[in-house]
């Protein structure tokens, strides 16, 4: 998985621990997000994925595809947050589900003043509108309508992203990119308010608990977000909606090319309304 799933894998940590207390826990990733899990106050390391060798080890355990394959085992449904998900996986059950981030404060200080510098006295909103998934995306009239909407409100509105959002780049919507791992979690960290779509923002400001909307489309954002406190746009099946969400967006039944019925019938006044005035 990506970033996301690597600030998830944090939640187990601490009930590793405690199940364990005398066990060196040692976490294999890519070393791109060794920063987004190696301050962890109960994990004693963290190492390259691809010179992990589980034959060193009394126990190991490959989490990759666990996830992929209860989802789409349960698909149109889901059960679990992904953190269980690994765990059972494990052979345990969780207890606590924290993530226990401790980012250096400077990086916190600097994105600051890096985002005062822009907006003033307005309160800062952090817009997370792209995922690395299509079908998690905000349309481009869904971006625009949003940001009027936002700024109606009196916000400071600003993109993160690893490029420049042409969408957001037309509104005069500047995007931070180009940073390391702890200077984007910093960016979140200095926001007043984040609206994210299903990606990697979402686990950090739920984990941190960052006042949050969350817009989702195919995957459940009421399993994703089980731990965290947030305000949920999504059309679902809990609310009346006949079609999801269903996990198996690429033979979605209503719609075979994108963009899908979940992003086209989600509006921007859904958006607004899950929003402080």
């Amino acid at each position: 998985g990506g970033l996301g799933d690597i600030f998830m894998h944090r939640m187990m940590f601490e009930d590793i621990k405690a199940l364990w207390p005398e066990c060196e826990l040692i976490f294999a990733c890519q070393k791109k997000y060794h920063d987004a899990v190696a301050d962890h106050p109960y994990l004693d390391s963290v190492i390259e994925l691809h010179e992990a060798n589980p034959l060193d080890y009394v126990v190991a355990y490959n989490t990759t595809s666990a996830c992929t394959r209860h989802e789409m085992k349960v698909a149109p449904f889901s059960d679990k947050h992904r953190s269980d998900i690994w765990a059972s996986h494990c052979g345990l059950t969780l207890k606590n589900h924290n993530m226990h981030f401790n980012l250096d404060e400077s990086y916190k200080v600097k994105a600051k003043q890096k985002i005062a510098d822009l907006c003033g006295n307005k309160p800062a909103l952090c817009l997370c509108p792209i995922s690395a998934m299509k079908v998690k995306n905000l349309l481009p009239h869904q971006m625009r309508g949003l940001v009027d909407g936002l700024r109606a409100r009196g916000f400071f509105v600003f993109a993160l992203h690893h490029v420049e959002i042409p969408e957001l780049k037309e509104i005069f919507v500047p995007t931070f990119t180009g940073l390391s791992t702890k200077e984007w979690m910093g960016t979140i960290d200095a926001s007043d308010y984040v609206v994210t779509v299903d990606t990697a923002a979402f686990h950090y400001a739920g984990g941190t608990g960052k006042p949050m909307t969350a817009i989702f489309t195919a995957f459940d954002g009421k399993v994703y977000g089980k731990y965290y406190d947030f305000k949920l746009v999504q059309m679902h099946r809990d609310d009346g909606w006949d079609c999801g969400p269903c996990y198996v967006y690429n033979s979605c039944p209503k719609c075979p090319k994108t963009p899908k019925p979940c992003q086209t019938e989600l509006t921007v006044e859904m958006m607004l309304k899950t929003i402080p005035e």
